[in-house]
């Protein structure tokens, strides 16, 4: 063991506030990526299944057979269409009703992914700025010991770039997770809306 070898303990010391910030952010995003996929999985599950069948309705005409696969259905998506089927009896009040229901389930889906993106886009400057300050510390670590050679400050500034790399264990996740829900709601809202686009076509034709 060198005269400057640090171990980890004594890195994530160095770290201070920074790197409990840091690793406090990592907890809940990883709390909030768990929540959401439980959530995703129970809201969006069999959402294929579905559409499928509400298509083979709406190629037959069958309105009332659509209505029934719907109250099978426990998800988000068949509220939405359940919304438009017995909605008011005209077609502008029925297209009002079903974007209020899929604005309800979007949002209900969108909770707590602001802060997913909020975390992947800061907590990289978060230890940019541990990183910062552990550099200064080092060079005026060096500058109260005039005997020390570099060794000092190459310990210093591995210290300090530890909080980089935490920013960036905490961002990257943060971030992939924000984009893979995200891509899902988009998804799901550009079904639903193309599937009761239809079934208010065919409504109204049977009118």
């Amino acid at each position: 063991m060198g005269a400057y070898d640090v171990g980890i303990l004594a890195i994530l010391k160095a770290g201070g506030a920074t790197l409990a910030v840091l690793a406090f952010l990592s907890v809940y995003t990883i709390a909030v990526i768990w929540e959401r996929w439980k959530h995703y999985k129970k809201s969006l599950s069999g959402l294929a299944g579905l559409l499928k069948a509400l298509k083979h309705h709406l190629e037959q005409n069958q309105i009332n057979e659509a209505m029934k696969t719907c109250k099978r259905y426990p998800g988000a998506g068949a509220q939405v269409v359940l919304a438009c089927l017995v909605g008011p009896s005209g077609k502008k009040e029925r297209e009002r009703a079903t974007e209020r229901a899929l604005e309800r389930q979007v949002a209900d889906l969108e909770e707590r992914l602001p802060s997913l993106g909020t975390i992947g886009s800061t907590a990289p400057f978060i230890g940019l700025f541990g990183t910062v300050l552990g550099v200064m510390r080092a060079f005026r670590d060096l500058a109260g010991a005039s005997s020390a050679g570099p060794g000092v400050v190459a310990v210093g500034i591995s210290e300090a770039l530890v909080a980089t790399a935490a920013g960036l264990f905490v961002a990257i996740p943060a971030i992939i997770a924000y984009n893979y829900f995200t891509t899902r709601i988009n998804r799901f809202a550009d079904e639903l809306r193309w599937v009761t686009d239809e079934l208010l076509d065919r409504l109204t034709e049977k009118a």
